[in-house]
C-alpha cells in the first residue's frame, strides 16, 4: 500500500534542505570502457536483453558478468557443457542506436524485482559507467526500485546514487514515505539527515506534527520526538548526605601562636 502524504491538508508542502551522502565521483575510463559503451550505445554485438516492465534493453553478458557476482553466478551456471567461467553466447547484429530485441538477437532475461522501466535503465548506464546516475532527482518509486536491483545484483555504487536521490528535492509531502525507504533498505544514516532536517525546519515539523494522519505511524512519531528531545544527558552523581566541609577553614580566635597578644 502507497503511504499517505503527511502534512498536505490543504497546506503548500515545505521543502526540506537535506545535507545527504554525495554521489560516487565519476570513473576513469579506460579505452576498453569507452569502447565497450559505443558497443552498448549503437546496440552492436548484445547477447542479453534484459526485459522489464514490457521494456527490452540489450546488454552484453561479458559487461554485465564483470560488474555483478549475483549476474556471474546466473550467465556462468547457465553455459551448457562450459569448463571455463567464460560466457559464450552468439553476438548480435550491429545497428544504429538502442536496438531492439528483433534488432539484437539473444537470450532473454526477465527483471521482475522492478515494475518501472527507468530502474533496469538506470543500472545499465551505471553498469556502462555512462554519467546519466547523476539525474538531479527521481520519483520515490523508481527510486525504490532501482534500490531493489541494486540490492539484489550487488552493487553497491547504484545503492550510493540511489541514496543521493532520495535527498533531492524532499518535502513535506513525501518524507514520510522517503524514511519508510530508508528503513527498508538499512539507509539508516540517510534517515538521521532527514529527521534532522525536518527538526531543523520549525514549520514544516508543525505541519507534520498536526496532521491527523502523521497518529497511523507510531515509529515516526517516535523518532520525531527523540530528535526534539536531542541526546540524553549523563546522570548526575547522587549528593552525599553529609555536606561537604569548606576546603578552607578560618582560625579560630584564641588560637594558634599567640601573635598580636600583648
Amino acid at each position: 500500500n502507497r503511504i499517505p502524504k503527511i502534512g498536505a491538508n490543504g497546506e503548500q508542502p515545505i521543502k526540506l534542505a537535506i545535507r545527504g551522502p554525495a554521489p560516487p565521483r565519476g570513473f576513469q575510463s579506460s579505452a576498453l570502457a569507452v569502447e565497450l559503451r559505443e558497443l552498448y550505445l549503437s546496440g552492436s554485438c548484445c547477447d542479453v536483453v534484459l526485459i522489464c516492465a514490457g521494456r527490452s534493453f540489450p546488454a552484453h553478458r561479458t559487461v554485465l558478468v564483470a560488474r555483478s557476482p549475483v549476474f556471474r553466478a546466473e550467465f556462468v551456471a547457465s553455459v551448457p557443457n562450459s569448463s571455463s567461467p567464460s560466457c559464450r553466447g552468439s553476438p548480435a547484429a550491429a545497428s544504429p542506436g538502442r536496438a531492439s530485441p528483433a534488432e539484437a538477437p539473444g537470450r532473454e532475461f526477465r527483471i521482475s524485482a522492478a515494475s518501472n522501466h527507468e530502474a533496469v535503465q538506470l543500472l545499465l548506464d551505471f553498469v556502462y559507467e555512462l554519467g546519466n546516475t547523476h539525474t538531479p532527482s527521481l520519483p520515490n518509486e523508481i527510486v525504490k526500485d532501482v534500490l531493489r536491483l541494486a540490492d539484489m545484483y550487488k552493487l553497491p555504487g547504484l545503492t550510493q546514487h540511489a541514496a543521493a536521490w532520495l535527498c533531492k528535492d524532499a518535502t513535506t509531502d513525501d518524507i514520510l514515505e522517503r524514511m519508510s525507504v530508508c528503513r527498508d533498505f538499512g539507509l539508516d544514516t540517510l534517515r538521521s539527515k532527514l529527521l534532522e532536517a525536518l527538526h531543523a525546519n520549525k514549520t514544516a515539523l508543525k505541519q507534520i506534527v498536526t496532521d491527523p494522519k502523521v497518529l497511523q505511524y507510531p515509529e515516526l512519531m517516535q523518532s520525531l520526538l527523540k530528535q526534539v528531545a536531542g541526546p540524553q544527558p549523563e546522570s548526575d552523581p547522587e549528593p552525599d548526605d553529609e555536606p561537604k566541609a569548606p576546603s578552607k577553614k578560618k582560625a579560630k580566635k584564641g588560637s594558634g601562636t599567640g601573635r598580636g597578644k600583648k
